[in-house]
């Protein structure tokens, strides 16, 4: 298949952030961090860790047009400390199942040497504007916005309230760098993740 003439149809973030409350509302009970791994399951389709996936083509994970399964680098699912970027990379997966499911069915890619092919051919500005749209799946996704600015307030208090004890004023927004850490640890996602996360409401 020519993938040459590839444009990925554009959603706006709004769009985007809406499907994923709407997916996570129908797909678990809400509560953080969420079970991405279940969820998958729940829908059919299988994780199936893939040696050296990274190493070797430098994909984090991939899934096939079928839906049946994702494939992700099984030296970062076995990995403690990867694996959160691991359930970000099987969120993105879940993004493009509901952000281009009519879109990727018709792609017919069953194989890595398919999405390979797929990937050296399709325009690499489309490319870039397909992956954004999962990634912004993703976060939302996996850290819902009510949960993540309650959680924010939570932490917040706790600090202003150790530095008005010392007698330290220091403003909210300088306080920031210091949330990132117990705020990844309450969603299970990177800090990378958390810092877009409260940029991006």
């Amino acid at each position: 298949m020519d993938y040459s003439k590839f444009k990925t149809p554009h959603i706006s973030n709004a769009e985007i952030k809406n499907r994923a409350d709407l997916a996570r509302g129908g797909l678990c009970d809400g509560k953080v961090p969420i079970d991405i791994e279940n969820i998958l399951m729940t829908l059919k389709v299988n994780v199936i860790p893939l040696p050296n996936l990274r190493s070797q083509i430098n994909f984090d994970s991939f899934i096939t047009s079928n839906w049946e399964n994702v494939y992700v680098d099984n030296d970062d699912y076995l990995d403690d400390f990867q694996y959160r970027r691991v359930r970000f990379s099987l969120a993105h997966e879940l993004g493009h199942l509901i952000l281009h499911r009519k879109l990727f069915e018709s792609l017919n890619i069953r194989t890595l040497e398919e999405y390979y092919n797929f990937y050296e051919q399709v325009p690499g500005d489309q490319y870039g504007y397909l992956e954004a749209q999962a990634n912004s799946f993703a976060g939302y996704f996996l850290v819902p916005r009510e949960e993540l600015f309650k959680y924010r307030e939570e932490i917040l208090k706790k600090f202003r309230k150790k530095l008005e004890d010392s007698g330290v004023k220091i403003k909210d927004e300088d306080l920031m760098e210091y949330l990132i850490n117990p705020l990844a640890e309450i969603f299970n996602v990177s800090g990378q993740a958390i810092r877009i996360a409260l940029q991006n409401k």
